[in-house]
């Protein structure tokens, strides 16, 4: 038997399925160095270029990552595609030539159509790549009356039109914010005030005689101003300042609450959710997607939370951002996460979710790493701004009906964590939920989180129950972190993309060594609850096939439980060039974005000849992970 040597950060492989190398052909041309970029899960930046031409593979497409837009040769009437009259008519800019678009139409990929299934109905009409399910002989349109009838119901969220031209005019009103934000000009005027005086009181003592005629203290004026006070207590405040925090501030437009009504019930609750002993799934940018959270749901997660979004973009009325608070009925413990650097402007997007969406807590992202973010105040920038983080989470807690949870790392900088002096004061604030990853911005994941450190917080907690996050990737890994740490919960995020049923494992504390035909029915189930999400047209199939990419660069590290010689499988560790237990396992195993795609067509059909894509996860070599 050929002898392999063991390289440092490789998973122990059985000798029975190691191989030299990946591939023998001129596919290893296309491998270069294997890259894991796992701050991309987080919005991570794409790597620097490194000045070397890259070979084109199948699968490469310069950055878009298969976002081509489809656009059918024939651009047929959206009315008319759903075997509806047209309200425009011959005014109208796109076509109402049935006949013509079916004979260009590219042909169906099954007989069953997941909209129609579901709804009685598919709202793409002929456009469908599934049309055979709800066409009849004579090729009109099939509705299930009865279905349709009962209207069923199975995501919520979104924007309405309504709220969204409020929001692009700038005619929405925050009444709960103004309120709020009143309150912070006093207190930032206070502050101010007694920074003065006490800097008068300094100048006092270094010379005597201005003691006799004291100066008076200016009030604070309207120009941009960062005052001291405001953080007091931390190092690095260059992203506030205060100006520009208030738009039409008065204490005239005061908003007054309306006398609540009496009796026995008050109308003005928060609703209280247990986060106490659960298993929540980490919010992901990308792959975090509402298909990839019910897969989650099915293997047993308890809470779930949609991906980051943009403060500002929400209060744009930005489609794409709002589309990340759709929620799917199976997601009992649902959660939305905010991204931002100024107070008005996160309260306003936490009153408008309060308003508008079905929602069970709002979380404040402070721990983004990525430059973008951090450079504009937000994400984990707010550990080293904490007087305005307080400010911002006291003021999700005012606008909302709802819990505020926040996420959170150790620190900025390496060996200064932060988290002890923010720990305590989440607690004394009342914030529902405190999630602490255990790493710094800086450190990203290039060491293995610190869970020792995460205990040392969990013993500076009284009420608030405090989670860890961290390279868990087995029930193993969670039992010793649960144990080491004392913590109330665990977030993972890697890990369930690496394997979603980690969290069945966790619940039946085994190590599930699940099949390939298992794993590929998973897959199907995301590929059908995408088309549910994203529409069974050619763009809303091309956008499942996408993202199912995107989670296969993750998926691809996942090694069977039956491959490793000493089970389970740590999150640092590389899968070295194997051989799976059949054809397919091994097809699952490949590194190479086209083996993705390859797969793709196994649930989805041909890929277009135009479809390309490059996984937003392609990274530098393993063992120099940026983030």
């Amino acid at each position: 038997m050929v002898q392999f040597v063991h390289r440092e950060g490789d998973a122990h492989i059985k000798p029975e399925f190691r191989k030299e190398r990946w591939f023998e052909d001129e596919r290893a041309e296309q491998l270069g160095e294997l890259a894991i970029n796992d701050d991309a899960a987080e919005g991570g930046p794409k790597d620097k270029p490194s000045g070397k031409k890259q070979k084109n593979v199948r699968g490469a497409n310069k950055g878009q990552r298969g976002k081509k837009r489809i656009e059918d040769s024939i651009r047929l009437c959206k009315a008319t595609a759903r075997g509806d009259e047209c309200e425009f008519g011959e005014e109208c800019k796109f076509s109402h030539d049935l006949d013509a678009y079916l004979k260009i139409k590219p042909a169906d990929l099954g007989d069953s159509c997941v909209q129609f299934n579901l709804f009685g109905k598919c709202h793409y009409g002929y456009k469908c790549r599934y049309l055979k399910a709800h066409v009849d002989e004579n090729n009109k349109l099939i509705v299930n009356e009865k279905l349709v009838a009962e209207n069923p119901v199975y995501t919520v969220n979104g924007i309405s039109s309504g709220t969204q031209t409020r929001l692009l005019r700038s005619k929405y009103d925050f009444p709960r914010t103004k309120e709020y934000m009143i309150e912070v000009a006093k207190e930032i005027e206070d502050e101010q005030n007694i920074n003065a005086s006490n800097a008068l009181k300094r100048k006092a003592l270094e010379d005597p005689s201005l003691l006799a005629a004291p100066a008076p203290i200016e009030e604070p004026s309207a120009k941009k101003t960062k005052p001291e006070a405001m953080e007091a207590d931390s190092d690095n405040e260059e992203f506030f300042d205060a100006a520009n925090e208030f738009t039409n501030v008065s204490k005239d437009n005061a908003y007054v609450e309306t006398e609540k009504p009496i009796g026995p019930i008050d109308t003005g609750y928060k609703k209280i959710i247990d986060f106490r002993n659960k298993t929540y799934l980490a919010p992901l940018t990308t792959v975090g997607n509402l298909p990839f959270r019910r897969v989650c749901k099915e293997f047993g997660v308890d809470i779930t939370c949609g991906e980051m979004a943009l403060a500002a973009n929400l209060l744009k009325g930005q489609q794409s951002e709002w589309a990340l608070t759709k929620r799917h009925k199976s997601e009992d413990i649902f959660g939305i996460q905010i991204c931002g650097s100024k107070v008005e402007q996160v309260a306003q997007a936490a009153e408008v979710l309060n308003r508008e969406v079905d929602v069970d807590f709002i979380d404040l992202n402070m721990g983004c790493p990525i430059d973008l973010v951090f450079k504009q105040g937000a994400g984990s920038a707010l550990l080293g701004a904490r007087g305005r983080m307080f400010k911002i989470l006291k003021g999700m807690q005012s606008v909302t009906d709802i819990p505020i949870t926040a996420k959170f790392r150790t620190g900025i900088k390496d060996n200064q964590p932060l988290a002890d002096r923010i720990v305590p004061r989440l607690d004394e604030m009342g914030i529902a939920l405190s999630t602490i990853h255990g790493r710094s911005r800086t450190q990203r994941y290039t060491r293995k989180a610190d869970w020792e450190f995460v205990g040392k917080m969990k013993n500076l907690t009284h009420k608030m129950p405090l989670y860890g996050n961290g390279d868990i990737m087995s029930f193993e890994d969670y039992n010793h972190d649960i144990e080491v740490s004392g913590v109330d919960g665990v977030m993972i995020g890697r890990g369930a993309l690496i394997k979603p049923w980690i969290f069945d494992e966790i619940k039946n504390q085994r190590h599930w060594d699940i099949s390939a035909n298992e794993r590929l029915d998973m897959m199907k189930r995301f590929c059908n609850y995408g088309l549910e999400h994203w529409g069974t047209d050619s763009q809303g199939l091309n956008t499942t096939r996408r993202f199912l990419c995107e989670w296969q660069s993750f998926l691809y590290r996942y090694i069977p439980v039956g491959v490793l010689e000493h089970p389970p499988q740590h999150m640092n560790e590389r899968p070295p060039p194997y051989q799976g237990r059949n054809d397919l396992e091994t097809l699952m195993a490949s590194p190479l974005s086209s083996d993705w795609i390859k797969i793709s067509e196994l649930l989805l059909g041909p890929v277009p000849d135009d479809f390309v894509f490059l996984p937003k996860h392609k990274a530098n070599s393993f063992d120099k992970i940026e983030g």
